[in-house]
């Protein structure tokens, strides 16, 4: 009987871990209040280059990845001066969930991972205010990146990207 039971609370709190990903990357976004994206129809890259001491070739892949996301929306890539300025951040960083439980608390459970975020901010090239801000957490191999969850990632996200370009005139 207390095998059955360790065995159920063993399996709770292993779906819990922080470490196991289950429903993929958590997606938050923001857009500024007011804002008609129906006005805007291109698009450019305010910073093209992977961050210091970063995987270039990843990082392409995602500018790409987002690319074809915004040409689905109606979104038209300009190499310079589009409606839209966009900025991509990647970033990492070490993390350790303690929990403790049984009677009194007595058990204690340590978690280490790394969490890995891609954030795409959003900004009117003319008047230079912000527009949307979206992000994507998830927890990652850093020593060795799964392209495939990235690439979710970046699709989840861009999910979420406001509403489509007004149409070409």
């Amino acid at each position: 009987m207390r095998r059955k039971i360790f065995a159920a609370l063993t399996l709770a709190v292993g779906l819990t871990m922080p470490g196991m990903s289950l429903a993929g990357p958590s997606i938050s976004t923001q857009a500024a209040a007011g804002v008609n994206f129906s006005a805007y129809k291109t698009y450019s890259w305010l910073r093209a280059t992977a961050p210091s001491g970063g995987n270039p070739v990843l990082f392409q892949q995602i500018m790409t990845d987002i690319d074809s996301a915004l040409a689905q929306k109606g979104y038209q890539k300009a190499e310079s001066d589009g409606d839209v300025g966009l900025i991509l951040t990647l970033g990492t960083r070490d993390k350790t969930d303690i929990q403790t439980w049984g009677r009194f608390g007595l058990q204690t459970d340590v978690w280490q991972y790394t969490e890995g975020q891609l954030s795409l901010d959003a900004f009117d090239t003319k008047t230079k205010q912000a527009l949307w801000h979206g992000q994507a957490t998830d927890t990652v191999n850093p020593k060795k990146p799964n392209t495939t969850k990235i690439d979710a990632g970046v699709q989840k996200l861009m999910a979420k990207f406001p509403a489509t370009a007004a149409p070409a005139q």
